[in-house]
């Protein structure tokens, strides 16, 4: 059945040509994006993605009109999956960019937007039973910045990083910093467990700052569990017990091997059945 996305807040078929050549957020990237999952008519972690989402958009000067707010956008959101017909499981991107313009002289600097969904598959909608197998993407590095911690429109060193996992014949791929430390996967935010604590990398290392990552913290730190920020390089990943990356999509996937190192799921399998099955429930 042909669908419908959402541009500026009007209805548009599937495939009409909105953006022209001029367009900032295909010359230069300039914008960011939002992945959200839509459950029983509800935006699991709609206040994370939110805050995320206009701390970008300030981070990149964009002037914000009084009535583009999360409300707003929440509803046109929910207003686009109702016409789709996807409100029970979904998937959803909004795009926020600049317009039109070159690269010294954009026509303004309000937001433009676009919404999609989709009807998500189902094996988002539980735990991966079989571990992820991962490899590291050799050529390219984040630079730890501000920028870095973007969900931005200009996503390149995360479409190569993927396409070498592909070419690879693995599942993901994790990307270096400019220091040689583990960033982030091209999709996902990383966790590891050793000797009975959690870690994950701080937002220093030039990491994304996903949301799922946000509210596992918040929760582990609230359940009294131990958590802990810190930085690590390739070999000592592999010294881990267990390895597991998260984003908003799935929740929790396990991983199962990185080259020849094998790894558990008991911590998070116990995390997914605590955490994730009654967030998306």
């Amino acid at each position: 059945m042909p669908g419908f996305f959402m541009y500026d807040g009007k209805y548009f078929p599937d495939s009409t040509p909105v953006l022209g050549p001029d367009s900032r957020a295909f010359r230069y990237g300039d914008g960011i994006f939002e992945t959200m999952r839509v459950s029983q008519g509800q935006i699991p972690l709609a206040k994370y993605h939110f805050i995320r989402c206009f701390a970008g958009l300030n981070t990149l000067g964009f002037d914000i009109p009084a009535l583009f707010t999360p409300g707003k956008l929440e509803q046109n959101i929910l207003a686009l999956c109702r016409k789709n017909n996807h409100l029970e499981n979904a998937r959803v991107r909004i795009s926020i960019f600049r317009g039109n313009g070159g690269l010294f002289d954009p026509e303004s600097h309000r937001p433009q937007y676009l919404i999609q969904t989709w009807d998500l598959p189902e094996h988002y909608k539980k735990m991966n039973d079989n571990g992820l197998e991962l490899t590291i993407y050799p050529s390219g590095r984040k630079s730890c910045d501000p920028l870095s911690n973007l969900k931005s429109n200009n996503a390149l060193i995360y479409v190569m990083a993927a396409k070498y996992a592909k070419d690879q014949k693995c599942n993901e791929a994790l990307v270096l910093n400019t220091t040689g430390k583990i960033a982030d996967a091209t999709i996902a935010n990383l966790f590891w467990v050793k000797d009975g604590t959690i870690f994950t990398n701080p937002i220093s290392d030039g990491i994304v700052a996903g949301v799922m990552r946000e509210f596992l913290i918040d929760n582990l730190l609230r359940k009294g569990m131990q958590v802990s920020l810190q930085s690590i390089d390739p070999d000592e990943l592999l010294e881990a017990d267990e390895i597991f990356l998260t984003n908003a999509l799935y929740g929790i996937r396990w991983v199962g091997s990185l080259g020849k190192n094998q790894f558990r799921k008991e911590t998070s399998s116990l995390l997914y059945e605590d955490l994730i099955i009654p967030l998306f429930r």
